[in-house]
C-alpha cells in the first residue's frame, strides 16, 4: 500500500513538472522569438539601450523559470517584449526606475544597496545611456528583478544574491566605461562629432537603406497566461502583478493590440463552458480597461471546451486548462 501511494505521488509530481516546464518553455520560446524579430528588424542599431534590455529581461525570464517562479518568468517575458517594442520604434530615453529603500533593503536582506542606488543615478544623470548602453541596460534589468524578488513574501535568498551581484557588477562596468568616456571627452558624452562632413553623411545613407528593407509590420504572437479556480471567473490575487505589467506594456506601446482568449476544462456542458470562457476573457478585459487601456484595443473570445493544453484526467491538468491567454496581435516596427 505504501509503495503504491509513493508511486502515485511520484507520478503526480513528474506529471506536474512536465506540464509546468511545457507551459514555461512555451512562454520563453515566444520571448526569444520577439528578441530575434527585433534584431532582424534593426532594433539594435535603432536603440541599443532598449534592445539590450529586451535581451536581459529574456534572460531573467529564463532564470526565474529555472527557479520555478512561473509568475515572475511571465512578468519579465512581457517586460522583454515591451523593451523590444521600444527598440523597434527607436524610442530613445531612459525607462523609469524605482529605487529600493537602502535601509529597508539592508534590514530585510543584510545587503547594502545604497552604493548601487547612487551609482545608477550617476549613470542615468551623466549620459550612461549613450556611453555605456549595454552595461546600463543589464544593470537596470538586474535591479528591476531585484526589486521584484525583494517584494515577495517568501524571498529566495539564492535568487536575490544572484540578482544583487548582477546589479552591482554591471553598474560598476557601466560606471567604468562612462568615466573613461568623460575623461577622454568622447563623442557619446560631449555630443560633438569630430568626423569630416563627408563621413558624417555616409552612415545616414546606410540607415536609409536599412529602413527600406525593414518590414512595415511584424506580427508578434507573444502570450501571457493566467489561471482560474473551478467554475470561477474572478481574477486570482497572485496574477495582479502580471496584469499590471500587461497594462504598463499597452500604455507604453499604443501601436499594440491584444486579444484575450478564455478557456475552461472539460467539466460541464459546452453551452455553459462557452459562456464561462467568455466571462473569463471579459474579466481580464475589464481589468485592463479599468486601469486605463482603451476598449477598442482589446478583443475577447471564449473557446470553452476547446484547445486544451493539458490532460483533463488530473486536477492539475484541469487547473492548467482553466485559463485566459493574452495574445499580442500586431506590433508596428515604425
Amino acid at each position: 500500500m505504501r509503495k503504491t501511494l509513493m508511486a502515485y505521488l511520484l507520478g503526480l509530481t513528474i506529471a506536474y513538472a512536465q506540464q509546468y516546464n511545457f507551459n514555461i518553455m512555451d512562454g520563453i520560446n515566444e520571448t526569444l522569438r520577439v528578441v530575434e524579430v527585433a534584431y532582424k528588424s534593426g532594433a539594435e542599431e535603432k536603440d541599443i539601450y532598449h534592445f539590450e534590455k529586451a535581451r536581459a529581461y529574456s534572460d531573467v525570464s529564463m532564470f526565474l523559470a529555472s527557479e520555478q517562479d512561473g509568475i515572475g518568468s511571465k512578468m519579465f517575458a512581457i517586460k522583454s517584449m515591451n523593451s523590444a517594442s521600444k527598440a523597434l520604434g527607436g524610442l530613445k530615453g531612459l525607462d523609469s526606475l524605482n529605487l529600493l529603500s537602502h535601509q529597508e533593503f539592508e534590514k530585510l536582506t543584510g545587503l547594502s544597496i545604497a552604493e548601487v542606488n547612487e551609482r545608477l543615478m550617476y549613470l542615468r544623470e551623466n549620459k550612461g545611456e549613450s556611453c555605456a548602453p549595454k552595461e546600463l541596460a543589464k544593470a537596470e534589468v538586474a535591479y528591476d528583478a531585484l526589486v521584484y524578488e525583494a517584494s515577495k513574501e517568501q524571498i529566495n535568498q539564492m535568487v536575490l544574491l544572484k540578482l544583487y551581484n548582477d546589479a552591482v557588477n554591471n553598474s560598476l562596468l557601466a560606471k567604468e566605461k562612462l568615466d573613461s568616456a568623460i575623461e577622454s571627452k568622447l563623442e557619446c558624452y560631449t555630443g560633438k562629432v569630430e568626423l569630416p562632413v563627408a563621413l558624417k553623411e555616409e552612415p545616414k545613407e546606410q540607415e536609409e537603406k536599412v529602413e527600406k528593407k525593414m518590414p512595415q509590420e511584424e506580427p508578434l504572437m507573444v502570450s501571457a497566461r493566467i489561471h482560474f479556480d473551478f467554475d470561477k471567473y474572478s481574477i486570482k490575487r497572485e496574477y495582479i502583478p502580471l496584469l499590471n505589467e500587461v497594462v504598463k506594456t499597452l500604455k507604453e506601446n499604443p501601436n499594440v493590440r491584444v486579444r484575450v482568449e478564455g478557456y475552461t476544462d472539460n467539466i460541464g456542458t459546452k453551452a455553459y463552458n462557452d459562456k464561462l470562457a467568455m466571462k473569463r476573457a471579459k474579466a481580464v478585459k475589464d481589468y485592463l480597461v479599468k486601469h486605463g487601456i482603451e476598449e477598442s484595443r482589446i478583443d475577447t473570445v471564449g473557446f470553452g471546451k476547446e484547445r486544451y493544453i493539458a490532460s483533463n484526467e488530473t486536477a492539475i491538468g484541469r487547473f492548467t486548462n482553466r485559463r485566459a491567454d493574452f495574445i499580442i496581435l500586431r506590433l508596428s516596427s515604425q
